[in-house]
């Protein structure tokens, strides 16, 4: 990966949310709420998932706790992000290798049905609303339990 494309995938990803809670937190009324969505790779190595992307998504989710206290007690808004799992988008597979991503998952998460974009989508209206009033700062894990899981159950093609 070329520094440009690091730094590039950094501020998409990560100083995006940034920028966002900067401007927008101001005009917000208090119990507002910011959502990012974040992936596994921030946690663990996912082949093939690189230049800089991994990096990035670190950075959100550590962005996301600053960014709950600073914003939460300057403006009583909350800033939380979603982990999701693989979808078989049409926007997914452009970019590639999500189907062998999506068999992965249902090989060796708990649930092995395929994650719907239903499912993230109800997580983060939940998450927007008064229902999460409560909830700030945190990493919402929408993924069928992979992230739970340690050591691989099976491989298949990924790797």
């Amino acid at each position: 990966t070329s520094r440009p494309g690091y730094l590039a995938a950094v501020s998409v990803s990560a100083y995006s949310l940034v920028s966002l809670v900067a401007r927008l937190a101001p005009l917000m009324r208090s119990g507002g709420s910011f959502l990012s969505l974040t992936y596994m790779a921030s946690e663990r190595v996912v082949p093939g998932y690189g230049g800089g992307m991994s990096s990035a998504k670190a950075a959100l989710e550590s962005d996301t706790r600053t960014l709950a206290f600073e914003a939460g007690r300057k403006y009583g808004v909350r800033v939380n992000t979603i982990s999701a799992g693989p979808l078989a988008s049409r926007a997914a597979s452009a970019i590639g290798k999500i189907e062998k991503m999506v068999d992965y998952y249902a090989a060796n998460a708990p649930l092995p049905e395929p994650l719907t974009a239903r499912e993230v989508a109800t997580t983060a209206a939940f998450l927007a609303s008064s229902l999460g009033s409560g909830i700030t700062g945190t990493t919402i894990y929408v993924d069928k339990g992979y992230h739970a899981m340690g050591a691989a159950v099976a491989t298949g093609n990924l790797l």
